[in-house]
């Protein structure tokens, strides 16, 4: 069941629990300005349903430790989290990434050894593509879903964002290699809600339409063979290539992120790019219709009209249960 509340109430609650935690008051906005632009986007499962989880990160890691470069050159970059909160080592990289491909083109920046949830990937990439870069971002999270044809979860839900700059929103392709996000079926548990077929399988390799068998037994690819390929590249990429684990047991480590930028203008005039992308997507927009369907949607439309319509709001809904959880943290 969800409720609604003031936004300046729920700002204020999370930041009396990230302050309780120990985190400094800088990172708490980094923190929850990222929770509350993905919620007001309509992705409650990665805003503040996530904010109890980073509260126990917070105290479990107990760093004070400020996360730094560990080798660099002109246009890449990896940075060490020091055991620093993800979201917030996150942020850092993202910065690195933008001011590097500004500078030189194109630019590479991998992190590792951090601790908790980076949180949305699109988030990330649409701050690059309002910076005329085009943004990519991929990163590893704990083992949960099996490879396709098996039961036994070893790779990551493992999202990917991509974002181009266009005149008014950015493209921003943006999902997890599962079937569904970890968030969004446990958002799904609270509300005690079913799920189709195809997403989790139980604990004995068996179809599940329960999800809380994503932690009984597994998670499946979306896609199947098709997103279980793309899975194991991002394992790779943002998790071995950047010095992380990968797998459940192969590379043993903390999580890895990978970010890649580049300007348009490295192959064509910025003016061509702009206008030559626009025409595909009013190409796309106007296309005939299949049968079922009102409208042609550009990925990440959708949600940055829901946010544009929100933000004007002053208030939120949020599920009751994350709430209270959020009203209990910040009294603590």
């Amino acid at each position: 069941m969800n409720t609604r509340i003031r936004k300046i109430d729920l700002v204020s609650m999370s930041r009396s629990a990230l302050a309780r935690a120990g985190l400094p008051p800088t990172d708490a906005d980094t923190v929850i300005t990222h929770l509350l632009e993905e919620e007001l986007m309509g992705k409650a499962s990665h805003g503040f349903f996530r904010l109890p989880g980073i509260v126990k990160v917070i105290r479990d890691s107990h760093t004070t430790c400020e996360p730094f470069t560990e080798r660099e050159t002109g246009f890449s970059a990896l940075i060490n989290g020091a055991r620093h909160l993800g979201l917030v080592v996150a942020q850092i990289a993202c910065n690195v990434t933008a001011e590097k491909a500004i500078l030189y083109g194109i630019a590479i920046v991998g992190m590792t050894n951090y601790a908790g949830t980076t949180g949305a990937m699109g988030y990330f990439t649409r701050q690059l593509a309002k910076r005329n870069l085009i943004g990519i971002a991929l990163c590893t999270s704990e083992y949960a879903v099996a490879p396709w044809g098996g039961r036994d979860p070893i790779l990551g839900t493992n999202p990917i964002s991509i974002a181009i700059p266009t005149v008014e929103a950015p493209v921003v392709v943006d999902f997890s290699t599962a079937a569904r996000t970890y968030g969004e079926l446990m958002l799904a548990a609270k509300d005690g809600k079913r799920i189709p077929e195809g997403i989790v399988l139980d604990s004995q390799g068996m179809p599940s339409t329960d999800p809380n068998d994503a932690n009984n037994g597994c998670q499946l690819p979306m896609g199947e063979h098709k997103g279980y390929g793309l899975g194991l590249a991002i394992e790779v990429l943002a998790g071995t290539f950047v010095g992380s684990k990968a797998g459940k047991s192969a590379v043993v480590g903390p999580d890895g992120m990978l970010f890649l930028a580049f300007r348009p203008d490295l192959f064509v005039n910025p003016s061509q790019f702009v206008d030559n992308t626009e025409r595909l997507l009013e190409e796309i927009r106007h296309s005939s219709l299949a049968y079922g369907f009102t409208a042609i949607r550009i990925p990440g439309e959708a949600s940055w009209k829901a946010y544009e319509m929100n933000r004007a709001k002053p208030d939120i809904e949020i599920n009751d249960d994350v709430l209270q959880e959020i009203k209990r943290l910040a009294a603590e």
